[in-house]
């Protein structure tokens, strides 16, 4: 992967730590404070870390509360967007390759869609792809690509495998640094042919997609992915189509009976698709902002970025370990750790 400078906007007070005491490191870090949107966002992404180590983030379901390894994902790749949090990076990393073959699964029955999110969290923060928590995470993705060019998913019975995953592993397998691993012919090829006849994506694969696609997340991935591999046709179809699907509310999200609800993490992966493309993505990043947790509310919850109207803790979570790559002018492939500093900023609000 590139290396990418340091984002010389990102406007945090007084952030080196060096020659202090553990102490009062800690309460130097409490008060590190920013105006920057993105640095806000992913200071408060850092605080909401669970654990005795502070090392992932959870989910509960059914009343039982469990570690959530793709969400730690996402979220280390918004810290490294922003390029604060470091320290907690690199323990949720350490995490992530503690727990890869319980959430990528083991060999030979990976699951392409969580491999992809690994060696693009592997590839933003530097560490051995080719041995990532004992997984060679180039060589198990490419050994799940079918005689279609699918990278597929041995679970039959649920089917995880979809354009999503299959964006998703395009992308992060033409970051490696190697240009041998970058997917070529058939992965993309099969990419191109579930898209819809008016250039979007659906969520679940069809052998024979749809006139009239709906799913904006999809497609914004996709879009990504088509730009990533070159394949200018079709990207510019699914980029055209993700401008004529904004909201009346200025926003992006899914549509629930013909009824489109804004949310931020469509927002964000909109913004994302946009900014590849080369907008400046002012629409989506102006929605996403606007539902960033202001001043005026609880100093725990500011800097947060809620998914929709009101705040909500849990789906704050999801929406904010998008909304802060976007919002840190990053797109898939593209986001890296390098010059990212340790502070986790506090949204400034005083003057």
């Amino acid at each position: 992967m590139r290396r990418i400078a340091s984002c010389a906007a990102l406007t945090v007070l007084a952030v080196t730590t060096a020659g202090i005491s553990t102490a009062s490191a800690a309460d130097h870090q409490r008060r590190v404070t920013t105006r920057n949107h993105a640095a806000a966002a992913a200071g408060w992404l850092a605080r909401q870390l669970s654990g005795a180590n502070r090392d992932h983030f959870s989910t509960s379901f059914n009343g039982t509360t469990y570690v959530d390894d793709g969400l730690t994902a996402d979220g280390v790749l918004g810290l490294d967007a922003a390029h604060v949090a470091q320290a907690a990076a690199k323990r949720m990393t350490a995490r992530l390759q503690k727990d890869a073959n319980a959430y990528a699964g083991t060999s030979p029955n990976y699951y392409p869609g969580s491999l992809a999110k690994l060696l693009l969290v592997a590839e933003a923060q530097h560490v051995d792809i080719h041995d990532f928590g004992g997984i060679d995470l180039v060589a198990a993705l490419q050994g799940e690509e079918n005689q279609d060019g699918l990278y597929d998913d041995p679970d039959t019975q649920y089917g995880y495998e979809s354009p999503l995953t299959q964006a998703l592993a395009i992308i992060a397998l033409s970051h490696t640094g190697s240009a041998s691993d970058a997917p070529h012919g058939k992965p993309v090829k099969w990419l191109v042919g579930q898209q819809c006849g008016d250039g979007g994506f659906a969520t679940a694969t069809s052998d024979t997609p749809a006139a009239k696609c709906t799913d904006v997340d999809t497609t914004g991935f996709a879009a990504q992915a088509l730009l990533t591999a070159g394949s200018s046709t079709a990207a510019h179809d699914a980029i055209s189509w993700l401008r004529k699907h904004r909201n009346n509310d200025g926003g992006w999200g899914l549509d629930v009976d013909g009824k489109p609800s804004s949310n931020a993490n469509s927002a964000a992966v909109v913004a994302q698709a946009l900014l590849q493309n080369g907008s400046k993505a002012r629409g989506p990043l102006r929605w996403i902002i606007h539902h960033q947790v202001g001043c005026s509310a609880k100093r725990a919850r500011r800097g947060a970025i809620r998914f929709a109207t009101g705040f909500e803790h849990s789906t704050a979570l999801r929406a904010t370990s998008q909304a802060v790559q976007a919002l840190g002018h990053r797109w898939l492939g593209h986001i890296d750790n390098t010059g990212a500093v340790d502070a986790q900023p506090r949204l400034r609000c005083s003057s």
